[in-house]
């Protein structure tokens, strides 16, 4: 049994966190877009993702461009071809969350990645504990 406030070696404290309209958000930050601009990112003769001023308007991702401009005529969409600013903009995230008490960060792609929080929850437990009294 774990000892109160710290997890029992074998427990851990795990998070995946998983960025939506990360490539929309990515393109938002480096072009200056507006968030109520519909945005769409495509690759190929698809749009990846879009953004959430382009959902509310019923552009869903993983569809063609021809359809999502029928259905958002002022939709503005962006090449997302190259994937370095995307790969970029991943490696600085991950790089702020191990830096945030230490955490252990396994990406799984741009916008993914696992944080074992475990060493940070144990010490916030810890800190949070207090001694029993008699």
């Amino acid at each position: 049994m774990a000892h109160r406030g710290r997890p029992a070696a074998t427990q851990r404290v795990v998070a995946c966190l998983d960025m939506d309209c990360f490539y929309a958000q990515v393109e938002m930050l480096r072009r200056g877009i507006d968030p109520s601009v519909p945005l769409g990112i495509r690759q190929k003769y698809l749009l990846v993702t879009a953004n959430y001023a382009a959902r509310a308007r019923g552009v869903g991702k993983m569809v063609a461009e021809a359809d999502a401009l029928r259905v958002c005529p002022d939709l503005l969409v962006v090449d997302g071809s190259d994937l370095r600013p995307y790969r970029t903009a991943s490696e600085e995230i991950a790089e702020i969350w191990a830096e945030f008490g230490g955490a252990k960060v396994e990406r799984l792609g741009f916008d993914e990645c696992f944080v074992d929080l475990t060493d940070l929850v144990s010490r916030r437990l810890q800190a949070d504990t207090c001694p029993a009294s008699d």
